[in-house]
């Protein structure tokens, strides 16, 4: 049976085997916010969509935004230590479990990177289940044009249980996706 996407990433935050680093790990820099392009903003609704199915565990929509191929790697950090980077292939994405829990995975001040048919989104990120905080991170998106849409071809996740306080943004209006989730409205 393969794992659902929270299965994986649940897991991932408690059991994954870790390494020492010897230095706690630099909270990133939030970016400004600023105006984006038509295309970044093409872009990041495709990010906006994903993290909703993928929270809604909406397959169907998945089918349209998810290269299946793919392969995605999370890493579980702390203070003192690190995780292996763990590979977690995207077509597993496609077969949620029929009681998973949805969840709200919301991120904030993305820097979009684009040229030609490729593009990356990195942003500060947190994930919410049953109303509580479980983690925060940083989300990289990997997307290709392909057939005339923006497609996800891999997310590279960090998922750091004491970082949120740092890598939160000064509002929660900052957030996206806004609307949409299954779980629970947003605050």
């Amino acid at each position: 049976m393969r794992a659902t996407f929270i299965a994986a990433l649940l897991a991932a935050t408690s059991a994954c085997a870790t390494v020492t680093t010897g230095t706690s790990p630099s909270p990133p820099q939030a970016a400004a916010p600023h105006a984006y392009t038509a295309k970044e903003e093409e872009i990041l609704q495709v990010v906006d969509r994903m993290l909703l199915a993928v929270g809604n565990h909406d397959s169907t929509a998945l089918e349209d935004l998810l290269i299946t191929e793919g392969v995605s790697w999370f890493q579980h950090i702390t203070p003192d230590e690190a995780a292996e980077v763990e590979p977690f292939h995207n077509e597993d994405l496609m077969s949620p479990e029929t009681d998973a829990d949805p969840f709200i995975e919301r991120y904030w001040n993305p820097t979009i990177q684009l040229r030609g048919s490729i593009a990356h989104v990195w942003a500060p990120y947190e994930l919410r289940d049953d109303g509580k905080q479980i983690h925060c991170g940083i989300d990289a998106f990997d997307l290709v044009h392909l057939d005339g849409d923006w497609r996800v071809a891999s997310i590279q996740s960090t998922m750091e249980p004491r970082s949120c306080e740092a890598l939160m943004p000064t509002s929660p209006a900052d957030m996206r996706p806004r609307d949409g989730w299954k779980e629970t409205p947003n605050q």
